[in-house]
């Protein structure tokens, strides 16, 4: 039985790979976490309440590295997959120090680093710096005598279906305000979106794992479309007209777009930034993914395409 270990899996991407991974009986999992594990009435209650994964907590130290090299090889873990949220050099650093441990580790052969998005390459720096988090990541593992796979599902669709969809994400608006019947879309509308449901993407990783070689990237799509597109597969399942705004180009690069919605948390300014950057992405084609994916190698997975996906807004608008 393969141990494997998913650092950040409490999280909206974690958890939903650790539930994944539950399902299949030739793995054991372990969750590696900064916070003390859990009392176990608590961890009952979870369970019976199914809202959390059934998986046993190990406390870490990022900042250590023999102390994780030590917990590594305690609990023989052969695979790391990463859902560490890096947003600044701190957490970027948590990763690259279990990117050390690692490879240090007599036990451990494989690592999935936290990425989950489109292809992070130097040239998109310009439009989105915290790609170099990613790249450090790529460059550390590259350099390792670790065997590993960066995950590529592009948007994960999961933002379009809350709150009804089943999802473990924080909620956005990206383009669509689906509930307040507004949409505001970054150039013509017509770049590729690609996208996959978050436990359409958990259920290729999964698969992967059989896999004897992994390709630098390992990249599964669930659907293609264009916000055009989307917009008029919301249209049709809301029966509503949407009031739609489009931003130019120009006023992409320059900052200048139409907030479709301010989500609970995020202050205006926050999520102009974030409405800014996506768009800019988008346009750039970032979300329009090679045609080289996993898809092909199992082709018995059938990840559930957009129309299907947002009919849970159906009778709901």
């Amino acid at each position: 039985m393969t141990i494997i270990a998913v650092a950040g899996g409490t999280g909206g991407v974690g958890k939903t790979i650790v539930e994944t991974l539950l399902q299949e009986p030739k793995h054991q999992i372990i969750i590696l976490s900064r916070n003390e594990p859990k009392e176990e009435k608590e961890e009952e209650k979870e369970k019976e309440d199914g809202t959390l994964p059934k998986a046993p907590h190990v406390q870490i130290d990022y900042s250590n590295i023999s102390a994780l090299t030590q917990t590594l090889e305690q609990h023989a873990i052969h695979t790391i997959i990463s859902a560490i949220t890096i947003f600044d050099d701190e957490n970027s650093q948590a990763q690259l120090n279990l990117i050390q441990a690692a490879d240090n580790a007599t036990t451990t052969k494989r690592f999935i680093p936290s990425e989950y998005s489109f292809v992070q390459t130097e040239d998109l720096l310009p439009i989105d710096p915290s790609i170099k988090y990613w790249l450090s990541a790529a460059k550390a593992l590259q350099t390792s005598n670790l065997q590993y796979t960066r995950i590529i599902p592009g948007f994960f669709m999961d933002y379009w279906g809350m709150p009804h969809a089943r999802s473990h994400l924080s909620p956005h608006v990206f383009g669509i305000d689906i509930p307040n019947g507004r949409a505001a879309i970054p150039g013509d509308g017509n770049d590729t979106l690609c996208m996959t449901y978050t436990y359409d993407m958990a259920a290729f990783l999964v698969r992967i794992l059989e896999l004897q070689v992994w390709e630098e990237f390992s990249v599964v799509v669930g659907d293609e479309v264009t916000y055009n597109q989307l917009l008029g597969i919301v249209e049709g399942v809301t029966g509503r007209k949407f009031e739609v705004v489009y931003d130019s180009i120009e006023k992409v690069k320059k900052g200048e777009v139409t907030v479709p919605a301010i989500p609970d948390g995020y202050s205006e300014e926050e999520a102009r930034e974030m409405t800014a950057l996506v768009s800019r992405l988008t346009i750039s084609g970032a979300f329009d993914l090679p045609q080289e994916r996993l898809n092909g190698r199992f082709p018995d997975l059938k990840p559930i395409k957009v129309r299907e996906f947002l009919d849970v807004w159906r009778g709901k608008s």
